[in-house]
């Protein structure tokens, strides 16, 4: 009978030891899940430019990315270590410059299966031709998290239209526009007029109804602003993407260029 608690003495130390969990370096700290929050990649390979950031937002089985142009968002999934990504779909706004390029490579990375690594909270995705480091914004000193969508004053800064593979960008010079959106209403300048309406907001899309302008006749620089202003904000459904603090908003062959503040 003496020997017992002696045996459990010696058990203890095995228990306990046994009970604690190790992780090797580059193993995902929970393995099989995804990463959760946003991202920012701010290295990146050609077609992106010097300064070009990534976004990148895991949110329950999804994840989306999106860099200068449009968004992307597909299924996600861990197996093995490697991310799996079905079913991308996003925007569809018209992308001047490289813009359209740099869509494409990141459909291609993100729906190629790349490897999931991670140390801690910093985690990595490695393709065959490029790894992609994904950092929190506030680790990244002139990457500003992104301005909400709602109750943000977005000014105007530049028009942009599609016409055929042409794509020309014209900026507003001294003509003042602008817009809020908030609870469940959309206020604007044209540069000239002032209108508001109703809006609700889709994950990529805003429903504008009951959309209303004063009518004062608006010459010159003015008026072209306003005529590019209202070919978007007269649209019934408006394509929409934030990238840091900068609002796009598309519909048809035009798109409008905002930033916050």
């Amino acid at each position: 009978m003496t020997m017992k608690p002696l045996l459990l003495l010696l058990l203890l130390p095995l228990v306990a030891c046994g009970s604690e969990t190790g992780r090797t370096a580059g193993e995902p700290p929970w393995p099989g899940e995804l990463p959760s929050g946003e991202f920012v990649v701010a290295s990146l390979p050609a077609p992106f430019q010097s300064g070009d950031r990534a976004r990148v937002d895991f949110r329950e089985g999804e994840v989306s990315f999106s860099a200068t142009c449009n968004t992307m968002t597909g299924t996600a999934r861990v197996v093995d270590g490697v991310l799996e990504v079905d079913g991308v779909g996003g925007t569809e706004m018209g992308c001047p410059g490289a813009g359209h390029d740099q869509d494409a490579w990141l459909v291609d990375f993100f729906t190629g299966r790349p490897q999931l690594s991670a140390t801690d909270d910093t985690w990595s995705l490695t393709g065959p031709d490029a790894e992609l480091q994904l950092l929190r914004p506030d680790t990244v000193p002139d990457m500003a998290p992104a301005a909400p969508l709602e109750g943000t004053r977005w000014r105007l800064t530049g028009i942009e239209r599609v016409d055929g593979d042409a794509v020309s960008l014209r900026g507003v010079g001294s003509v003042e526009a602008d817009l809020t959106i908030e609870e469940g209403g959309i206020r604007f300048r044209t540069g000239c007029n002032g209108g508001g309406g109703d809006v609700t907001v889709e994950d990529d899309q805003l429903v504008l109804s009951e959309v209303v302008t004063t009518l004062r006749a608006c010459p010159g620089e003015r008026g072209e602003v306003e005529a590019g202003v209202m070919a978007v904000l007269g649209a019934e459904r408006v394509d929409w993407v934030i990238t840091g603090q900068e609002l796009r908003l598309g519909a048809g062959d035009v798109a409008l260029l905002y930033e916050a503040g």
